[in-house]
């Protein structure tokens, strides 16, 4: 990973809605989850869940897929595991210093 990819990822996180929003992909993540479940369960108004969807997409954390008409949203869980090898392996060179 390089570390502007981290950067990215670690700004998109670095807000409370949007990790909010991230840590219910995560506890859906197996069957998906619509953004009109996300925006009833934060009591969020759609236009400002989408942007924040929209950043964890970009940021690569988020992917969605279409089931019919409705949009369906899951977290990419590797990305998140290559994050945290990313943070082990410079904490790891760090301490053997």
């Amino acid at each position: 990973m390089q570390t502007q990819e981290a950067v990215m990822i670690f700004t998109a996180l670095a807000q409370e809605s949007r990790l909010q929003v991230y840590k219910i992909l995560v506890e859906n993540s197996l069957e998906g989850i619509c953004p009109c479940e996300i925006a009833e369960i934060l009591k969020m108004p759609r236009n400002t869940l989408s942007f924040h969807l929209s950043l964890l997409t970009q940021a690569g954390l988020v992917s969605k897929t279409k089931k019919g008409k409705m949009l369906i949203y899951r977290p990419n869980c590797e990305k998140i595991k290559e994050t945290m090898a990313f943070l082990h392996n410079d904490c790891v060179a760090c301490h053997n210093k």
